[in-house]
């Protein structure tokens, strides 16, 4: 009987979601490493609180411990979450927030100012698939890319956990199906529908769409939740006015001795009438129509210019009613990283993953704004040569692929070498691995060798990586000048972008890949040089070190200019990179007292977000304990993204 009862309950719950290219297995958990980026530490008092371990049980070696810290990490939220699952995070997060994109086709590229000028700085490739909603394959690669990560997000959630999802429209009823499948109908729990309104007259030929919906799932029926009361309307409190008492309250004993037909009428009556109806102070319970909370409006004080923003009031109801305060709040749609911001707030843990590096910059800055308490900024290890495995490439292949999109020839099949002409100069490039950075040495061998190569030498090198050494610049410079006679190659050095899989996907033959050619954009890379460093002996025991970026020049402006407009924006940049660096730099920052390993962002001056924006100052002033030897490393991030690093030894 109980087999025949199981048959027909799945027989009843059968119904689910069909598509053509609806991925057959859930991904599993993954050993990837994150590799922090940096350490923030927007506030000296609390500087002191990094939550530390002992690594390999050896005293004195010791590291973050990253499950106690706060943490933004860039890249696909598909290998953070299969990472997080495997070190330790299943069924860890309290509450699971995403605001993924809607599918609408509506281009959310990041408009910026940089002093007179206004421009639009276009999201990679890559990056769109995270905030541009521009979906190759329709509806279907929408649901492609979204179920699989439901379903890690599943394994992530505590027993107690709640999920949300933020949708609209456009896929609404897809996602709400989809949920029901990989949660459970049985686990659904609200449909909270976010309505606003605005007072435009406009005529369209439809009722005015003023609203969107967050699916609440839970995990189980453990699922916490905290009730969250609004102010009771106006007219209530005249309806009922006379009955309430001294302290603003209705009881329901009160109601049936003082009114008894109103009594009557009123629904879910409990058995203890000396329970709360009505409370002045308290309010009533939050409905699941949520009203009064605006969309957020360009002249908005909490704008940060960043399309996809959500309100923070938004974000509080959600955090507030739904994660403990001993919780953690995953957020892997990041976007402006509001999430993570009303989480800072409220006092809970949060976790943020964006693959943009726009929402990286935004949020950092805000949190840097309210002075957050310590938190990492990491990157996916390994990030390109997972993406190389994940697209059933091997490294050498890839090699070969960049050297053609580049329009380079591959000299031979394993050492990553090629040749490329360029007004009449032979030049030499180079394509490093995805799982090293290149170093300023690696450089330099490659300098000497380019030199003598062929029984001709050559005099340009170019080098293509994923990746750079801290202190490339520099170093690279001091090694050349100090083989200034025995080096005579000019060296470019330029990033591979991470749009670059997008491309390689695409490219099938050789043809296809030298249609490529011109479309991908290999941007050399930045220079920085930090200028002379006073320090300042004080009688306390303590120096005064006044620290100022001397240079910084951007190469390249990633701005089209294919265009007019794009044209006169392209040579209005050119002209402010050239008088004025100080407006590119959105963020820098500095450790004064760096270990050569791990980068802790210990004094930070930003650009600011939206109608905050600003020029940022280019002096830095610190009072420090005194010491006999000290490395301070600097950090410059640009608008376009572009990180730069160098070091001073004191």
């Amino acid at each position: 009987m109980a087999n025949n009862n199981e048959k027909q309950r799945r027989k009843k719950d059968s119904a689910k979601l069909v598509w053509d290219t609806k991925p057959r297995r859930a991904p599993n958990p993954k050993d990837i490493e994150f590799q922090t980026a940096e350490v923030v530490l927007p506030n000296p008092k609390v500087a002191g609180e990094l939550p530390l371990s002992f690594r390999d049980g050896l005293i004195g070696e010791e590291e973050i411990d990253k499950q106690k810290m706060n943490r933004l990490i860039w890249g696909d939220n598909l290998l953070a979450m299969q990472a997080l699952l495997s070190q330790g995070y299943e069924g860890k997060i309290n509450l699971i927030y995403i605001d993924p994109p809607f599918d609408s086709k509506a281009d959310y590229s990041h408009k910026m100012k940089i002093a007179s000028t206004e421009f639009t700085k276009e999201p990679s490739v890559i990056e769109r698939l995270a905030y541009k909603d521009t979906w190759s394959g329709g509806t279907d690669s929408y649901l492609d890319m979204l179920y699989p990560r439901l379903q890690l997000m599943k394994r992530l959630l505590a027993e107690d956990g709640g999920i949300y999802i933020h949708s609209d429209w456009h896929v609404g009823h897809y996602v709400k199906v989809m949920m029901d499948e990989i949660f459970g109908k049985n686990n659904f729990v609200n449909e909270v529908v976010w309505c606003y309104e605005d007072i435009g007259s406009r005529e369209v030929k439809y009722f005015k769409r003023k609203h969107d919906v967050l699916f609440l799932y839970q995990k189980s029926d453990k699922r916490y939740f905290q009730s969250l009361r609004k102010r009771l309307s106006q007219s209530t409190i005249e309806r009922y006015g006379k009955y309430f008492d001294k302290n603003g309250k209705i009881t329901y004993r009160w109601m049936k001795e003082n009114n008894p037909g109103v009594f009557a009428k009123l629904k879910g009556i409990p058995d203890n009438l000396d329970e709360t109806w009505l409370d002045i102070n308290k309010g009533q319970p939050l409905s699941d129509w949520w009203i009064g909370i605006s969309p957020l409006k360009s002249h908005f004080v909490e704008s940060v210019g960043y399309d996809t923003q959500k309100p923070e009031a938004l974000l509080k109801n959600i955090i507030i009613s739904s994660c403990p305060e001993s919780g953690i709040v995953l957020d892997v749609f990041a976007g402006s990283g509001t999430t993570g911001v009303v989480a800072e707030n409220q006092s809970r843990q949060w976790i943020m993953c964006e693959l943009g590096k726009v929402g990286i910059q935004v949020t950092r800055t805000r949190l840097v704004e309210i002075r957050a308490k310590p938190f990492i900024i990491e990157n996916i290890g390994n990030y390109q040569r997972e993406m190389i495995y994940l697209t059933g490439g091997r490294i050498w292949e890839m090699q070969h692929l960049i050297l053609k999109l580049y329009g380079a020839t591959p000299r031979d099949k394993m050492s990553g070498l090629g040749i490329r002409k360029v007004d009449n100069i032979d030049e030499l490039v180079y394509v490093g691995y995805p799982d090293r950075p290149i170093t300023a040495k690696k450089a330099e061998e490659l300098a000497l060798q380019a030199q003598n190569l062929d029984g001709r030498g050559y005099r340009r090198l170019v080098i293509l990586g994923w990746d750079y050494e801290y202190n490339y610049s520099q170093a690279l410079e001091s090694r050349l000048n100090s083989l200034k006679d025995k080096i005579n190659v000019e060296i470019k050095s330029r990033d591979i972008p991470p749009d670059i899989y997008d491309y390689l996907k695409k490219a099938k033959s050789e043809e296809e890949i030298e249609a490529l050619v011109d479309k991908v954009q290999f941007y050399e890379r930045p220079y920085l040089r930090i200028g002379t460093t006073e320090l300042k002996e004080l009688p306390d025991g303590k120096v005064r070190i006044n620290l100022s970026i001397d240079r910084y020049v951007l190469m390249d402006i990633p701005v089209s200019h294919t265009s007019k407009k794009g044209q006169s924006d392209y040579t209005a940049l050119m002209k402010i990179k050239k008088d004025n660096f100080a407006v590119l730099i959105d963020y820098w920052a500095i450790d004064w007292d760096y270990d050569g390993c791990t980068f802790k962002s210990q004094w930070q001056a930003f650009r600011g977000n939206g109608r905050k924006a600003k020029k940022v100052p280019i002096t830095a002033t610190e009072t420090l304990e005194k010491k006999k030897n000290r490395t301070i490393a600097v950090r410059v991030v640009d608008i376009f993204g572009n990180d730069a690093a160098a070091t001073v030894k004191l």
